[in-house]
């Protein structure tokens, strides 16, 4: 029974027989040529090592064992990065706030308020008694407990008159204020100012005016801090000592020379 196709020329290929190659043919030496160079350099690898040469490491064989692993190892599930994300943000959270709250923020000194606690005269002696109340409010803006000391002193004129050391005090934290109470005793001065100062008492306007110096400092976590230095002056009342004494911006009617004019005068004050 015919099939319906038309045979082929004798000598042509058939298509089903696969792709035929139509490079020319190579010469007869050169597969002889390529086998005495492979060799060569087979016998050269196996006997000469050469240091640069790399050296062809050949795959290992299989074993053949086959290993089975549960389903619920830990290597068969994707990795949760969700608790790690969470630790490092923990970590720069707790970091951040210890930043926040160590960081040093600066003490200051607010209004010095000074009040005549006893004055008392021995006309005969040619003395007097003075103590003085000295309020100092300090603000702390830390949020740990910092600490301040130094010492403050008081003049008449150009002389010392009293003085006082502030042992290191302890502020807590976020202070708005805390006020200072420092007692002061301001009766050293010479028997050359004590004649000064009865006839300022007992002439008009029977006042004293006293000038306050001081130097404080304020540590905060080992660190130190040199707050403003104190200057300013205030009078007293002889007559009636139990009102409080003025301060140096509450005396308008004043002279300027009285209190601007005497306060440079004063020597540099020097302290231990």
């Amino acid at each position: 029974m015919a099939s319906g196709y038309t045979p082929l020329p004798d000598g042509l290929p058939s298509p089903d027989a696969g792709p035929q190659s139509f490079a020319p043919p190579l010469p007869a030496g050169t597969q002889q040529r390529r086998s005495l160079w492979d060799r060569a350099k087979a016998w050269t690898q196996a006997r000469v090592r050469v240091p640069w040469a790399r050296q062809a490491q050949e795959a290992p064989p299989p074993s053949g064992y086959l290993t089975l692993i549960p389903l619920s190892d830990a290597r068969l599930q994707p990795r949760d990065t969700r608790l790690t994300a969470a630790w490092l943000l923990l970590f720069a959270m707790f970091v951040a706030g210890a930043v926040f709250i160590t960081v040093p923020r600066g003490v200051s000194i607010g209004e010095v308020t000074v009040k005549t606690d006893r004055i008392a005269w021995n006309t005969t002696k040619s003395t007097y008694q003075l103590k003085l109340l000295a309020r100092l409010p300090v603000y702390n803006p830390n949020y740990l407990t910092a600490t301040i000391e130094g010492d403050l002193h008081i003049l008449f004129y150009r002389t010392v008159a009293g003085r006082s050391q502030i042992e290191r005090l302890r502020l807590p934290p976020r202070a708005a204020p805390k006020v200072l109470e420092v007692a002061i005793d301001a009766s050293e001065v010479p028997s050359d100012y004590i004649l000064a100062i009865l006839s300022q008492c007992s002439t008009f306007p029977e006042m004293l005016i006293f000038f306050l110096k001081g130097r404080l400092m304020a540590r905060y976590l080992g660190m130190r801090q040199h707050l403003a230095t104190l200057d300013t002056y205030f009078l007293i009342n002889c007559k009636d000592p139990s009102v409080e004494a003025l301060q140096a911006d509450l005396l308008p009617q004043l002279p300027s020379r009285i209190g601007s004019g005497a306060a440079q005068q004063l020597p540099p004050l020097h302290t231990g």
